[in-house]
């Protein structure tokens, strides 16, 4: 085992962009579980190779309440959201994700798409050409999701700003306990007065049905309705905002990736796959804790010790993907781990691809003349990487 004081500091230097990173195709050759030092001083293994990474995603002995909460230890920073579902293991976690799962089905996703296309239409009509570069991060990267969780939740649009501002504070790596505190004290009071009018006056949303398990069922708890709400809101529309404008700067950044998708709209589902498994787009998470000692890829893995493993790794698995760090929009992609795997696989992953799949109809449709007008300024301090603007002309 490497001595604490030359492990290598993890989340690795990246260069803008989503291209794969060199040290990551080292350690899936020679080391493919391996310490590393993370930014609070504590320690983890990195977990590399698709085949480990989907073994850690999937086997109840690497806990993820454990890495959550105050017993991950090593200088990780305790979640703010106690009752959430993205910190409990089965058979918690079962539960909670049966409440919502049947209004995240392919079904549901499907009868939602007509609504989406419209909805990137509209928006994508309302760009007016200007002199200069268009951004089309608040024009229609971030708009898009942002409309479609909070017409599904039952959030008012009009709330959008002050949804977007708490979760950049929430997804931060830089933010101070205090900052998070605040954010999660001032979003659960929105969100408790939002369920005191839905509780008044029920509609055909979300939100509505969880606050009904809650009250007439009494499968929710009323700290774990808050969290869900606070959960779906985020992972519903900044993670699918985020990988949108990726795919598009990654379709720009290579024009003829763009063209072969006007031209054959036909493959932009599959397209949309390959986009998700080649972009290099989270730092880190996915983070477990052993239960008990585990061998993993030619070590073991102590009870107690943390664990990262890293999917955009995965995707990049040699031994899984011909070429992994070839982006081919017409690759027919074996399956990815963008999503995630095991229990904790996201539950919105038919609704992400729906709106990425119609998002993409629409600009390849609307505009078949769309290129980079200008450099991409990256997000910095985040849990996952993005455009924050994307110029465009036409």
């Amino acid at each position: 085992m490497s001595q604490p004081d030359r492990l290598r500091p993890f989340p690795f230097p990246h260069t803008d962009g989503l291209a794969p990173l060199p040290e990551l195709a080292e350690l899936r050759r020679h080391e493919p579980v391996v310490r590393v030092r993370l930014p609070g001083g504590g320690t983890a293994w990195l977990v590399t190779r698709h085949a480990d990474v989907r073994r850690v995603l999937a086997d109840p002995r690497f806990s993820r309440t454990r890495a959550t909460g105050e017993q991950g230890g090593g200088g990780r920073r305790a979640t703010a959201l106690p009752d959430s579902i993205l910190t409990t293991d089965p058979p918690d976690h079962s539960r909670l994700r049966r409440l919502i799962a049947p209004a995240l089905t392919v079904r549901s996703a499907e009868a939602m798409r007509d609504g989406i296309a419209a909805l990137a239409h509209d928006l994508l009509t309302g760009v007016k050409p200007t002199p200069g570069p268009v951004d089309l991060v608040p024009h229609f990267t971030r708009p898009l999701p942002l409309a479609v969780i909070c017409d599904l939740l039952g959030t008012p649009r009009v709330d959008a700003d002050r949804l977007d501002a708490w979760d950049n504070v929430l997804r931060s790596v830089t933010a101070k306990n205090a900052e998070v505190s605040t954010a999660v004290d001032e979003m659960s009071t929105y969100l408790a007065g939002l369920i005191a009018v839905k509780r008044a006056h029920p509609a055909d949303d979300m939100l509505s049905a969880l606050i009904a398990a809650r009250d007439d069922d009494d499968r929710l708890s009323e700290g774990e309705l808050i969290s869900f709400c606070v959960v779906l809101l985020m992972g519903g529309y900044s993670t699918t905002a985020n990988r949108l404008a990726g795919l598009v700067h990654l379709l720009l950044e290579q024009p003829e990736r763009y063209r072969l998708l006007c031209r054959e709209p036909g493959r932009i589902p599959g397209a949309v796959e390959e986009l998700l498994r080649y972009a290099q787009a989270s730092v880190g998470a996915n983070m477990r804790v052993a239960t008990e000692a585990v061998p993993l890829g030619g070590v073991t893995v102590a009870e107690g010790d943390a664990v990262i493993a890293l999917t955009t790794s995965a995707n990049h698995d040699e031994r899984v993907y011909p070429e992994p760090d070839l982006l081919d929009l017409t690759r027919d992609t074996p399956s990815h781990l963008a999503f995630g795997h095991g229990a904790h696989f996201c539950v919105g992953a038919q609704l992400a691809r729906v709106q990425l799949q119609e998002a993409l109809r629409a600009l390849t449709r609307l505009y078949p003349g769309l290129r980079a007008a200008g450099p991409v300024r990256w997000r910095t301090g985040r849990t996952s990487r993005a455009p924050q603007t994307l110029p465009v002309t036409w």
